[in-house]
């Protein structure tokens, strides 16, 4: 019987191992590898956003670099000196004009390389002479430093009219020869570029980075949780479940080991049990057997010497007795392993309930020889149930088989029978002696009964009150005859 149940359950596991190898069509989708290649795309996406949000934060961050002593243009200390020196040039009559144009350019000299200057004056606002900032066409730069300028510089041409972080402002000064509208340009923002497109990139590799390695790092995890499992498996712990992990390749992994772990530790459990009550039942047999045997033997005994003839028949009858007392032992084991083997399947054909109170009848009437006074009360009766007629006349056996043991023959015993909301009730009630034998100390015939009871998709309860009054109770389900059918 242990081995079906076996074969049934290596079945089961052989077909979650057909899962994991192909016969799923949902395991043909690599899960871990469409995962991850998600996570690169997203991971590509978020650094290019990252790049993107933190170089306009450039901006932001020169408003916080500006104040930095020697970083941005003294606006007052420049005025103060090209007011200064503007008392000494005379302001080119066009911006043509070569001559006046060389003779003014010392005027710039007292300029840094970031900061440019555009000339106009007269009524016409005409432009004399300008200075373009150094920085904007410096040959020192390599042409990568330089692309990343004309770049930050196209950027800030569309949002300085916005934030105004390049310093644009405008001063007139007094020349020798009239006034003019000095127009100042400032690129000192520009020193920031280089650090915070190093800082950008910085930014876009660790956003591409993140979500690869948090994947990695959880995919990871789940692999150690998985090897502690199977370490603590491996030890003989199999009362630890393992936590689904997703449905990807190690959560499905994580589902098989958990179905694994469950079967084995089921197989463990019926295993020890099944050791446990074949121990009991061997004790218990041999206990029980030894004593009819040592009486029957010595019966025999008797007999084969010849002593008492005149008791012979009654030595007959004797050993007639205990070969009964040893038969009943041997089919109590019939019993057991209806009780501790897992429920099979059986059969069960209409039967009327008449036919069940013939059963009870008879055992009645058998009671009654035996010397038991009964009471019964049958309510009545015009419905079928579904069953397995032999065993249900085991059932009641088994009940009738200890109130003829264990029953006090000078109380009666109670019987009654009704049927209630598709259900029929049997109630069992007897004394118990108060000595009484111990061939039954296991209730194998109780636990056989209940069994059969759930066979039937029925109950069997019992207990034993104060006063020595055992009750059992049995209820079967019952389909009502209608209209006289």
């Amino acid at each position: 019987m242990t081995k079906k149940v076996n074969r049934k359950k290596t079945q089961s596991h052989a077909n979650h191992f057909s899962v994991l190898h192909g016969k799923n069509p949902l395991w043909k989708i690599p899960r871990i590898r469409l995962q991850f290649l998600v996570t690169i795309l997203l991971s590509f996406l978020l650094a290019i956003g990252g790049f993107s949000l933190t170089w306009h934060m450039m901006p932001c961050a020169w408003k916080i670099v500006r104040h930095i002593p020697g970083i941005d243009l003294d606006r007052d200390a420049l005025k103060s000196e090209l007011t200064e020196r503007a008392k000494n040039y005379d302001l080119p009559s066009s911006e043509n004009n070569e001559q006046e144009q060389a003779a003014f350019q010392s005027f710039f000299d007292s300029l840094d390389s970031y900061t440019g200057i555009a000339i106009y004056s007269g009524d016409e606002h005409y432009i004399r002479t300008q200075h373009t900032a150094d920085i904007v066409y410096s040959k020192n730069w390599n042409f990568f430093t330089n692309m990343i300028f004309q770049i930050t510089y196209s950027n800030y041409a569309s949002v300085l009219p916005l934030n105004g972080i390049e310093d644009y402002f405008q001063i007139e000064l007094d020349f020798r020869n009239g006034t003019g509208e000095l127009y100042i340009s400032s690129f000192h923002n520009s020193k920031l570029t280089i650090p915070w497109f190093l800082f950008s990139i910085g930014v876009a590799l660790f956003l591409l980075l993140l979500l690869p390695l948090l994947f990695l790092r959880k995919k990871v995890q789940n692999i150690g949780i998985l090897k502690d499992h199977i370490l603590q498996m491996s030890g003989g712990d199999l009362n630890q479940p393992i936590r689904p992990m997703g449905n990807d390749e190690l959560g499905i992994l994580a589902q098989e080991l958990d179905q694994m772990r469950s079967t084995l530790y089921s197989n463990i459990q019926q295993e020890t049990e099944s050791r446990r009550a074949n121990q009991d039942l061997i004790t218990a047999m041999s206990h029980d057997l030894r004593t009819p045997l040592t009486i029957l033997h010595g019966y025999l005994d008797i007999l084969a010497l010849g002593r008492n003839p005149d008791q012979q028949s009654k030595y007959i009858r004797r050993c007639l007795q205990k070969t009964e007392d040893i038969q009943q032992l041997t089919d109590r084991m019939f019993e057991y392993s209806l009780v501790y083997e897992p429920p099979q399947f059986q059969v069960l054909t209409p039967l009327p309930l008449k036919d069940l109170q013939l059963t009870l009848t008879e055992h009645l009437d058998f009671l009654r020889l035996a010397g038991f006074q009964t009471s019964e009360t049958f309510a009545p009766l015009s419905g079928q149930m579904k069953g397995d007629e032999a065993s249900l006349k085991r059932l009641f056996q088994n009940l009738f088989s200890n109130i003829l043991k264990y029953g006090d023959k000078s109380e009666p015993v109670t019987l009654q029978f009704s049927v209630e909301n598709d259900t029929c009730q049997i109630t069992l009630s007897n004394t118990v002696k108060l000595i009484h034998s111990d061939i039954e100390s296991n209730q194998i015939g109780l636990k056989s009964a209940e069994k059969i009871a759930e066979l039937h998709h029925g109950t069997l309860t019992f207990c034993q009150t104060k006063e020595n009054q055992f009750i059992v109770t049995v209820t079967l389900p019952v389909f009502l005859r209608k209209n006289g059918t």
